[in-house]
């Protein structure tokens, strides 16, 4: 994201604005969209959204923290969550999902065009994809709200069917 307009501000600048789990950069100064670079406590680590939906649940927390009384502002601990259609495609990604989590098909097969892969990371899941299985994906939202440990997962899946 561009912040070269705030190099000098005092503010930590490192692929976009750091701010805390609350979204602030600094006191009384929050970033929010992808300019934000923020703790997410559900998946404890620093993370960067490029996505509208999250700019959304985003802006709202922060407005919230802003009107908070001192000390009482909130985490923003989110699940974020993107799409696209390409084509006759529908990909939906929910989580954090990285390229060294280990990754299952948990719905349909590679081979079908039709499947959602779960990934993990330490035994615990962290996201979903699905690619032309949308009404598969959002059972698995709370799981990773919760850092339900890979077994329920799996479990889950079989429940499913």
């Amino acid at each position: 994201p561009e912040t070269r307009w705030l190099e000098g501000s005092g503010l930590e600048l490192r692929d976009g604005v750091v701010c805390d789990a609350t979204c602030a950069a600094a006191p009384g100064i929050y970033a929010v969209g992808d300019v934000c670079r923020w703790y997410n406590p559900i998946f404890e680590e620093e993370m960067r959204v490029e996505h509208w939906t999250n700019v959304i649940h985003q802006s709202r927390h922060v407005a919230r923290n802003l009107l908070a009384e001192p000390g009482e502002a909130r985490p923003f601990a989110s699940v974020p969550y993107v799409w696209s259609d390409q084509y006759d495609a529908s990909i939906q990604s929910l989580g954090h999902p990285t390229a060294d989590n280990e990754v299952e098909v948990l719905h349909g097969s590679l081979e079908s065009l039709e499947f959602v892969a779960g990934y993990q990371r330490n035994g615990i899941i962290v996201g979903g994809l699905t690619f032309n299985m949308p009404q598969q994906l959002s059972s698995y939202r709370p799981l990773i709200e919760q850092r339900t440990p890979w077994a329920a997962v799996l479990e889950h899946a079989r429940s499913m069917g």
